[in-house]
């Protein structure tokens, strides 16, 4: 259930040249996070023996030395159950579904069940993912967006943003219109967490992004508004950005056992 192009007429939104992470190790493009945010605690990793004839990603893993098999969660490395129609797909996961014979609670450390609901819309994709899980977790969308270094970010935040797991004033720099609008120039990196503030006369909040040709509209509303965050990820010099609606303040130790997120993507 990840995304792999997101077309508007012949506009490719999606940054393809990240295609290469995709097919290496389900990065780039629009992979999901869940049921975790990217690396869990060496001590909660599955106890399950792993080799590549279960995920082929793991031949690179083990090269480069990373102890997390399923970075952002096993939900974005397996087959869901679904079904289609010309513009919707309904899709579902659960822990006790076995990929090659291995149950994805084992690979997971908990036992879930997700429901991704996907559908065209008038005026552009509409995306619904709930996720009931038996400890704390998360979901995300982590879609890589096509970006220059001209582009930038706007939204309404509360004024600090997470560095790993702290939290620090906005700086002054990021915020020139208004403490709490956040104007982010991707000429910069960025790994960073905010807390989206809501527009009184909108029922969702609302995240741009600015490239010189078009304008990315993500709006999203969250089960928990005391909870949720999104992710700015911008690697020194990338050809994306991410913008990753979030169904925890802090992912990296989620409090709700129940999360849902809902995210419409449109281009103007």
């Amino acid at each position: 259930m990840n995304l792999t192009s997101f077309l508007w007429g012949s506009l490719e939104v999606l940054d393809s040249s990240t295609s290469s992470l995709f097919k290496q190790r389900c990065a780039g493009l629009g992979a999901l996070i869940g049921p975790h945010f990217h690396h869990r605690p060496l001590q909660s990793l599955p106890k399950v023996v792993l080799t590549p004839s279960l995920f082929p990603h793991l031949t690179q893993e083990q090269i480069e030395g990373t102890s997390e098999p399923f970075s952002h969660g096993i939900a974005r490395y397996v087959p869901w159950h679904y079904e289609t129609s010309s513009t919707q797909i309904h899709a579902t996961l659960n822990g006790d579904s076995l990929h090659k014979g291995v149950p994805l609670k084992s690979l997971e450390g908990q036992n879930f069940s997700m429901v991704f609901d996907i559908r065209l819309v008038h005026d552009g994709l509409l995306l619904d993912l709930n996720l009931q899980s038996e400890a704390p977790s998360v979901i995300g969308f982590h879609y890589y967006f096509a970006c220059t270094p001209q582009s930038f970010v706007t939204a309404h935040v509360h004024p600090s943003y997470r560095e790993d797991t702290s939290w620090k004033p906005l700086p002054s720099t990021w915020t020139p219109n208004a403490p709490s609008h956040l104007y982010f120039c991707l000429n910069q990196e960025a790994d960073f967490g905010f807390q989206p503030l809501a527009d009184p006369s909108q029922p969702y909040y609302t995240l741009l992004l600015h490239h010189p040709s078009h304008l990315v509209h993500i709006e999203y509303t969250a089960s928990d508004a005391e909870t949720t965050s999104w992710q700015l990820y911008h690697p020194s010099k990338a050809s994306f950005a991410c913008l990753e609606p979030l169904s925890a303040l802090d992912p990296r130790t989620p409090v709700a056992k129940h999360s849902h997120l809902q995210m419409k993507i449109k281009i103007t």
